[in-house]
């Protein structure tokens, strides 16, 4: 097996990352009274040297409350009274739930990794099942929040939207995601279908989707930019499977160069206007002159069937011209779709759903996951 011999880290150029130097909570002194050669007295150090040493506490055992209500009966209308309480409704407490929720969804370890890390750590046992109902207890909790994220998503004027399948209890199902500029929503489904878009946006969204090629979006988005990516993707291929490909894929990555050129210089909206109709126009020709030879003519028509999606990012330049927010947001499940093999449960996604839901949410609006989930529960 050979190594590559590359140095790690940045490239050249690029800025010194430092982490920030901690302050100390806690400082010890070593001093000496008298000289260890001669036993002559030491005065005041002539130069102290500072080293500083970040340490994590030892592994904590749980602690175990014992909430003890009291009942009263009233003496003049005989009622009963319970003594008013904090009392969880569960055996373990919000730090718990927090814990084995951000272990599972968050560090994507499997159950049995998340009871072996309670166990190591806090001496806490608690079975796979265990495990997994606290998640469902979490899950319900977040419901609310779940549907508010969808609320947002609805009114949302630009939304990047995605989905990938998700095998759940042995059966293909769909994962999608819906990002906009503040939050992120996962829901799964049976269907891949336009009802699914429907049931997240509503019949009468106004707003603009930001998706790849597939054609249930066409149908739904009045206006809709489609991604670069893909398309730049499938040109990179086509070029390196048929070298002859490399003009008509060069016309491709010179149009989206242009792209990003002029949505850098903003130029005022009638020229943005102007020059989207030309490169439409350009796109048109190229995709046009595909179809004379059968190993292109597939992409050609690719790019004709979506041809009034590929410039909206011109006029729009808020619109990003690749769908790289959604597939982003979609890669971390995708790695804990890798490690688990899908879902055994219709309960299990709606799990899935709401905790991944929050935690990607928060996320991008830089609130703290541990903290922030804790207040919910």
């Amino acid at each position: 097996m050979k190594f590559q011999s590359g140095k790690l880290g940045a490239p050249k150029g690029h800025p010194k990352y430092e982490r920030p130097e901690p302050i100390p909570t806690i400082t010890v002194e070593y001093s000496e009274d008298e000289c260890p050669h001669c036993h002559a007295k030491l005065s005041s150090p002539t130069e102290t040297k500072s080293i500083i040493e970040e340490e994590i506490p030892e592994p904590q055992p749980i602690r175990v409350l014992e909430h003890k209500i009291n009942s009263y009966v009233c003496p003049r209308c005989h009622k009963k009274v319970v003594a008013r309480n904090k009392a969880p409704s569960g055996r373990f407490g919000k730090n718990v739930q927090t814990h084995v929720a951000l272990l599972k969804f968050e560090d994507r370890l499997p159950l049995r990794k998340v009871e072996n890390s309670l166990n190591r750590n806090h001496k806490l046992k608690i079975t796979n099942t265990g495990i997994y109902g606290i998640t469902k207890q979490v899950a319900r909790k977040l419901d609310k929040n779940h549907y508010d994220t969808i609320k947002e998503i609805r009114s949302a004027k630009i939304i990047y939207v995605d989905e990938t399948a998700y095998k759940l209890n042995g059966k293909t199902w769909w994962l999608w995601t819906f990002v906009c500029e503040n939050c992120i929503l996962f829901v799964i489904r049976k269907s891949r279908c336009k009802k699914v878009i429907e049931e997240i946006l509503g019949k009468k969204f106004k707003g603009i989707i930001v998706s790849d090629g597939w054609i249930v979006y066409s149908k739904f988005a009045e206006i809709l930019q489609r991604c670069w990516a893909h398309l730049l993707r499938e040109c990179d291929a086509l070029e390196e499977k048929h070298k002859d490909f490399n003009f008509k894929n060069k016309q491709i990555h010179d149009l989206f160069i242009e792209i990003c050129k002029i949505r850098e210089e903003h130029p005022p909206d009638d020229k943005r206007i102007f020059l989207q109709r030309e490169m439409k126009d350009r796109l048109e020709f190229a995709a046009g002159n595909m179809f004379g030879d059968y190993r292109f003519k597939k992409l050609g028509k690719k790019i004709l069937n979506g041809l009034d999606a590929w410039f909206t990012c011109v006029v729009h330049t808020d619109v990003e011209p690749t769908n790289n927010f959604a597939e982003q947001a979609l890669r971390e499940l995708i790695v804990q779709r890798k490690i688990t093999g899908g879902l055994r449960s219709e309960d299990g996604a709606f799990v899935l759903e709401r905790i991944t839901t929050c935690l990607a949410s928060w996320k991008k609006q830089g609130k703290p996951l541990f903290e922030t989930l804790r207040s919910y529960l």
